[in-house]
């Protein structure tokens, strides 16, 4: 026999990591497909049961469609019925229910508790088809369809509702009944794993119902109840009405104010009014007319009319203008808002108003004439929006502005100053309150010195000027506040430094009464003289004499003075002294 190659490589099989790897793959691969299998599961099982609760739902329905409409009621006690509508508003599936319930009223029989026993039951019944439990609630109320506005049937509105149609005949009223139901299926995780199916039709409250009639009186226009409008306004919404007339009516018209249309199926006139004028509807050319939908029994055409708007006028007028109020207020003080309206175009409009701010402490709002008074006791800024209607016209109009009521603007007092002559200075002045954008001015303060008008610190120096200085600070706020505070700033010493002693700070005088003040000096005290005194601010009629050491004369004019004496001394070392006082002539 022959011997086998030694170099021939034999077919050693898997390794272990091959092995532990396929077999990783293998596990993921039935991992994916067991979980699709799964969801496959629940979603042909959801399926399967919304077919059934569609099933029972129809089921339902088809029997409330045997019913006449005034036996959809039998059994149904009020006090049961308010427990079913409160306890599926605040259920799980509220949400879904919300459409329907707000869109028709609660309805039941007056003084009775029954309802579990009804044809229709107020409590939910248990109903079980193909192994599937359902719960089952059937809920019953009133709406109403206005043929003349549009197709929904709506919650009633109230017999007072200037917006019910006066027109019985064009009111529909039926029964709303909704059908829910209600299943567990781990699915419908939103709702805790309840599942739900809702249903819904109409049943006619009436035998014979006026839309199907063909022996109805020739539609009849009422004129309506508005037909003064504002140029450049929108949102004009004005529904015509008839009376009578196979419904529905169809609608039509020519030449309304430029800018309106009417609507065929609901007659109403809508748009925006372009041109001012005056539109009257005379007996060829211009009319709105109602068609009804088909002629009566007998009658080859479908009766109309348009006589009962001959003469009547439409009238577009420009709006009155609006007056924005001063924007900031402050506590404490009166506000006076005045109302919006300042120019009325037509004296026949009367206006109210409303206002959708709530207002500071203090504050009122008159809803006849929209002004804004009293005296805020807190401070608030909010953006105010003010309505202004008129039962003239149905198109408010609104002004929107900015009241700010603002703390009032203060200047702390400035406590007064001495300063030695040569020195520097670095005095702060704190403002508050206001809009806090604060701007400071100063005056009378000695030539080196200066105010720095955001952060208000008099600051500067050496001052060479001694004497009486009397500063002034004033900070305004962005509001265009302001508030002023004096101080007394007093250089140098009077055994060292040139100083003024008399007149005194404050002087009072009568005018047309004559004054002899002294002006006097301490120069021999500290061994100085005097080369001249000059003078500013004096009132009229009185002068500083020609050695300046007396003012005399009769002031004419009653006021309050600030008046500066500048004394200078001769010799090698100058000094110059200023001396600032306040001359009241009363």
């Amino acid at each position: 026999m022959r011997g086998q190659p030694s170099d021939r490589r034999m077919d050693e099989g898997f390794t272990l990591l091959e092995v532990l790897v396929s077999l990783a793959v293998i596990s993921v691969a039935m991992a994916g497909l067991g979980m699709f299998f799964v969801n496959g599961a629940l979603t042909a099982a959801q399926q399967r049961d919304q077919r059934y609760a569609v099933r029972l739902a129809s089921n339902a329905l088809e029997q409330v469609r045997a019913l006449e409409g005034s036996a959809l009621l039998d059994g149904r006690g009020q006090a049961s019925v308010d427990q079913q509508w409160a306890a599926l508003q605040s259920g799980p599936f509220q949400d879904k229910l919300k459409p329907y319930l707000t869109s028709m009223a609660q309805i039941g029989i007056s003084g009775s508790t029954e309802g579990q026993n009804a044809a229709l039951p107020t409590v939910p019944t248990t109903l079980t088809l193909g192994g599937i439990s359902f719960q089952q609630s059937i809920v019953v109320g009133t709406c109403e369809v206005y043929v003349t506005r549009d197709d929904d049937c709506v919650k009633p509105l109230a017999a007072t509702d200037p917006k019910r149609p006066t027109d019985s005949t064009s009111i529909l009223q039926y029964f709303r009944v909704v059908v829910l139901e209600t299943w567990q299926h781990k699915s419908c995780t939103a709702t805790g794993g309840q599942c739900a199916y809702l249903a819904s039709t109409l049943i006619s409250s009436k035998k014979d119902d006026a839309k199907y009639s063909s022996t109805r009186a020739i539609p009849k226009i009422r004129p309506p109840d508005m037909r003064l409008f504002f140029r450049g306004v929108g949102d004009v919404s004005v529904f015509m009405k008839a009376t009578g007339g196979n419904l529905p009516n169809t609608w039509s018209a020519v030449k309304l104010p430029d800018g309106l249309a009417i609507k065929p199926s609901t007659g109403e006139v809508w748009g925006t009014p372009t041109k001012a004028g005056v539109w009257t509807y005379a007996t060829t050319g211009t009319y709105i007319k109602v068609v009804e939908s088909a002629p009566p029994v007998g009658t080859l055409s479908p009766r109309s009319d348009t006589d009962q708007t001959l003469g009547t006028k439409w009238q577009v007028i420009d709006q009155p203008s609006l007056a924005v109020p001063a924007p900031v207020s402050y506590v404490g003080d009166p506000v006076a808002l005045p109302a919006i309206v300042v120019d009325k175009t037509n004296s026949a409009v009367s206006y109210t108003y409303s206002l959708d701010t709530p207002l500071p402490a203090g504050l009122a709002f008159d809803d006849t004439t929209g002004a804004i008074t009293g005296t805020a006791s807190t401070s608030y800024s909010a953006i105010i929006t003010v309505t202004a209607s008129t039962t003239t016209i149905d198109q408010p109009f609104t002004l929107k502005f900015t009241h700010t009521v603002l703390q009032p603007l203060t200047l702390q007092p400035v406590a007064d100053q001495q300063v030695d002559l040569l020195s520097t200075v670095n005095l702060a002045t704190t403002a508050a309150g206001g809009d806090g954008n604060y701007t400071f001015t100063a005056t009378g303060l000695p030539t080196e010195l200066s105010i720095n008008a955001t952060s208000g610190v008099i600051s500067g120096g050496p001052v060479l000027i001694g004497g009486r200085f009397l500063p002034t600070v004033t900070v305004k706020d962005g509001t265009g506040a302001s508030v002023t505070v004096n101080f007394v700033m007093q250089v140098g010493s009077p055994t060292s430094t040139l100083q003024f002693t008399a007149p005194a700070a404050v002087v009072t005088s009568t005018a047309r009464q004559s004054v002899n003040l002294s002006v006097d000096t301490n120069a021999d005290d500290i061994g100085v003289k005097i080369k001249n005194v000059d003078v500013t601010g004096l009132p009229l009629g009185v002068t500083l004499s020609g050695k300046g050491d007396k003012i005399t004369g009769k002031p004419t004019l009653p006021g309050v003075y600030t008046v500066t004496l500048t004394a200078t001394t001769s010799g090698k070392d100058t000094q110059t002294a200023k001396y600032t006082f306040v001359w009241t002539v009363l």
